[in-house]
């Protein structure tokens, strides 16, 4: 049985666009108020019930937990499933997740 720890940014997904970037940048220079971008609309809780979601359709996956001091990582523990495949729809769904641990299930 293997675990992996995934850390997901639940504060939104990916980052803006480069042209957003740029046009954010410009609008700086032109106008002398300050710009204000918002994060998307969801919150975390939505944002946390998706990824648990994602990883619990994820093929071999056993079991799912949340831990954390801030509730940011993703325990998941199962026979064959793939954590980089797993990070990477996380990325895409839910905000930025990067793989903390992967190894033996110690129990």
């Amino acid at each position: 049985m293997k675990k992996a720890v995934i850390k997901v940014s639940m504060n939104g997904p990916r980052c803006r666009p480069k042209i957003l970037k740029f046009l954010v940048q410009v609008l700086k220079l032109m106008v002398p108020y300050e710009v204000i971008w918002k994060i998307g609309n969801k919150s975390t809780s939505k944002r946390r019930k998706r990824a648990m979601e994602i990883a619990a359709t994820s093929p071999g996956v056993l079991s799912i937990a949340i831990q954390g001091d801030e509730k940011d990582q993703l325990v998941v523990t199962g026979e064959g499933f793939d954590s980089v495949k797993l990070t990477m729809v996380l990325r895409k769904e839910v905000g930025f997740a990067s793989v903390i641990s992967f190894g033996p299930d110690k129990k």
